[in-house]
């Protein structure tokens, strides 16, 4: 955890800084290929974070090639609404809610509602809008989570529904935090 992070973002502290690593992408209509990725999440001073991912494709060699794609936007917790006439959780057992926008140059935008399970994030979106021609993205789900002997690696994976097809895997990675 960082002490200096808002109050609400406690639980997705350990998200915070820049990481780098290689995934593998591919879909329906896509060959599979490699990456490689940087991804930054940045305590912006209030209750919320900023976010950017940055992928190439690798070249032959294993280098950087191509920029790929990139997203960008902001993750905010909010604590769980308690259950009328329930006893109140202890703030340590208390789910913490996650609200994500997520936007593509490609013409689409996401907003993901989820959950924070210690240092696990689940993300499901609740609504995908996009441009008069932008990809015809219509849902995904994310998770990320941190592995390893020290936790010193973030995982996750990415599911998408586009083109008129269902949910399906789309890009995943594991990733480096750097300094």
């Amino acid at each position: 955890m960082q002490s200096e992070v808002h109050r609400d973002l406690e639980k997705l502290s350990f998200l915070i800084g820049r990481w780098e690593g290689v995934g593998v992408a591919g879909y329906a209509d896509m060959d599979e290929f490699q990456f490689g990725q940087e991804v930054e999440f940045s305590n912006e001073g209030g209750a919320c974070l900023g976010y950017r991912s940055r992928v190439w494709k690798l070249t032959a060699d294993g280098s950087l090639g191509e920029l790929w794609t990139t997203e960008s936007g902001y993750w905010r917790c909010r604590p769980a609404a308690a259950e009328q006439g329930a006893e109140e959780p202890t703030e340590e057992a208390r789910p913490v809610h996650v609200e994500a926008l997520i936007s593509h140059p490609e013409g689409y935008s996401e907003i993901y509602l989820g959950t924070v399970f210690a240092s696990r994030v689940e993300l499901t979106t609740d609504a995908v809008v996009r441009t008069e021609t932008g990809q015809q993205v219509t849902a995904g789900k994310r998770l990320y989570g941190l592995f390893g002997e020290q936790r010193e690696t973030l995982g996750y994976a990415w599911d998408m529904a586009a083109g008129g097809r269902e949910l399906r895997s789309f890009m995943s990675a594991q990733l480096t935090q750097v300094a």
